[in-house]
């Protein structure tokens, strides 16, 4: 059974339509890298899959269970949609940490509030499992550091032992890359590679060609907010089938 199913999402905002009928699936432990233009509605669909954005058509399941049907509204109360974010977790791209809190602090504090609406966890097991997130990361030795002490690349994967502290479903990425210099790529790169070797059900937005090639079980390239082509990594990266994936990829490696 997939964890993710997709199927119709529809988004306008005004009179723009962003996606037009949006369906693919996700299995659980495969990973997906949505590849495209700058405007095609790439972020405007991980947004609407995290529900900060609502989807105008269509509906969303994971594990078998519809989570949002845009034509029935019972689906879209504001608490159940509160409950329904937990499914996923969200790395931006421009890290999104808040500056007032340690490294430690910005992995634990959704856990933490969770704690005490709900009862469960102590403060302590939520630091232990805090402290081993940030090792998972390499950065052990920066839990108390706040994010301005920290380089772009360490900002990135405190957002990333962020996103993973709730045990999401599925871990979505918005060009995780695209706000570092070229040498702290790297190191980005290599954590989200080591999380796809331990099967962490993923969906990545990226415009690293390569690492989508390499490390992806699927692709899918998107262009003016519609699936053109998807499919084995290898064959859409190095023998599209569509003329407009053949241009995006030309395109491409002349920068």
């Amino acid at each position: 059974m997939s964890v993710l199913e997709v199927k119709n999402i529809e988004k306008h905002f005004g009179a723009t339509q962003v996606l037009k009928d949006i369906s693919f699936s996700l299995e659980k432990g495969q990973v997906i890298s949505i590849i495209g233009s700058s405007g095609s509605g790439k972020t405007t669909l991980l947004r609407c899959l995290n529900f900060l954005e609502k989807p105008d058509q269509g509906t969303i399941s994971v594990n078998g269970t519809v989570i949002f049907d845009a034509a029935d509204p019972s689906t879209q109360l504001e608490k159940e949609i509160r409950k329904k974010r937990l499914h996923f977790g969200l790395v931006f791209q421009s890290f999104n940490l808040f500056p007032q809190y340690t490294a430690l602090q910005n992995v634990t504090l959704a856990r933490e509030l969770m704690a005490k609406e709900h009862g469960g966890e102590s403060k302590e097991e939520i630091e232990k499992a805090g402290r081993a997130l940030l090792a998972q990361m390499g950065l052990a030795d920066r839990a108390d550091y706040y994010p301005h002490q920290l380089s772009g690349g360490q900002q990135q994967r405190v957002a990333i032992a962020r996103a993973l502290a709730l045990h999401p479903d599925i871990l979505c990425f918005d060009e995780p890359t695209s706000a570092l210099d070229p040498e702290l790529t790297g190191e980005v790169l290599r954590v989200i590679r080591e999380l796809a070797e331990q099967n962490t059900t993923m969906i990545i937005v990226t415009h690293e060609m390569a690492f989508a090639r390499d490390v992806a079980d699927h692709v899918i390239f998107m262009d003016g907010g519609v699936i053109v082509e998807q499919g084995d990594p290898r064959e859409v990266i190095e023998n599209p089938k569509e003329e407009r994936t053949r241009q995006f990829l030309a395109r491409y490696s002349e920068n």
